[in-house]
């Protein structure tokens, strides 16, 4: 229990960091006047507090006067990768720690959380975790010939379509995603990644994709199925794959009901059952079939990770 507790405290003070600014300043070590100014602290009560904490925690150290980074945590938090890991942090503390905390309540009948319309972004960042191995699985699956076009809904940050134009980079097509937070983060990513030749991000709903819009060789629904009600799914594959143009595909890429000792998948699960406006995971089985009942003939399925429920599907 009590080494539950500490990595607990890790946690909430690695959030705190992040969150203040703390962690980017003491990339250059700095005193605790600097600090001060340049979080442009009012109550140093509060900086100091969190100092402590740090140093009790070995992430931070102090020697002449000087804080600066210590731990493994927060040495890979302020490195290259160092946004996916705060998104884990962030979302860890935020919408994951208030689906527990609010538990008792909410089974009794208190109304969801609306966490959904200010986590856009952490989620968006979040998921660049699973981006490798992903990144493996379309690899087998996005065809190598010229000129083919791509959408994928629910784009988030819009790394997908980063990746697959590695895979085939001659592709080009669309993302689209409904929150306002991932389809601005996408638009400056893909024009950060001088993609923009190639794709276009639209900002709405995939149900409301204007009609004149060309076909598709290859649509993705990557961590998106549960933002769409169990009954309006076979609505959504049948609109879908009236997208897709001759020999095109769907992809379905996320976690699922599945295996038990999976407890990333149910701490997801959790969260998603108890938020307004996404479902709990679905059934693989169940979601096999509203796939075929939409038309599609032919569909694989792939463990995407060893132990893990994360899964992917290609229909046809």
């Amino acid at each position: 229990m009590i080494s539950d507790f500490k990595s607990m405290v890790r946690y909430h003070f690695l959030h705190a960091a992040i969150e203040s600014g703390l962690l980017d300043a003491l990339k250059t070590p700095s005193s605790r006047n600097d600090l001060i100014e340049k979080l442009e602290v009012q109550r140093p009560d509060i900086l100091d507090a969190l100092l402590k904490v740090g140093i009790s925690l070995k992430e931070f150290y102090c020697k002449k006067n000087l804080y600066g980074i210590r731990g493994k945590r927060s040495l890979a938090l302020a490195g290259p990768d160092g946004d996916i890991l705060s998104a884990i942090i962030q979302a860890s503390t935020t919408y994951y720690n208030n689906s527990y905390r609010h538990a008792a309540a909410r089974m009794k009948g208190a109304a969801l959380g609306d966490d959904l319309k200010w986590a856009g972004d952490i989620i968006a960042r979040f998921s660049k975790l699973t981006d490798p191995v992903i990144k493996t699985f379309l690899s087998g699956i996005v065809p190598p010939d010229p000129g083919l076009r791509v959408l994928d809904v629910g784009c988030g940050s819009g790394l997908l379509l980063k990746t697959i134009s590695k895979i085939n980079p001659d592709l080009s097509g669309l993302g689209i995603d409904v929150d306002d937070a991932a389809a601005r983060q996408a638009v400056e990513n893909i024009k950060k990644w001088g993609l923009s030749e190639r794709f276009e991000i639209i900002k709405g709903d995939i149900r409301d994709l204007p009609d004149d819009i060309p076909g598709f060789n290859l649509i993705t629904l990557v961590n998106v199925v549960y933002y769409f009600p169990v009954e309006k799914r076979p609505g959504l594959f049948r609109a879908l794959r009236s997208r897709l143009l001759p020999g095109g595909s769907l992809t379905v890429i996320m976690n699922m009901q599945g295996k038990d000792s999976d407890f990333s998948a149910a701490n997801l699960n959790m969260a998603n059952a108890s938020m307004q406006g996404v479902t709990p995971l679905p059934d693989p089985v169940t979601l096999r079939e509203q796939l075929k009942e939409s038309g599609f003939s032919t569909i694989t399925v792939s463990d995407m990770m060893p132990g893990s429920s994360f899964v992917g599907m290609q229909a046809i």
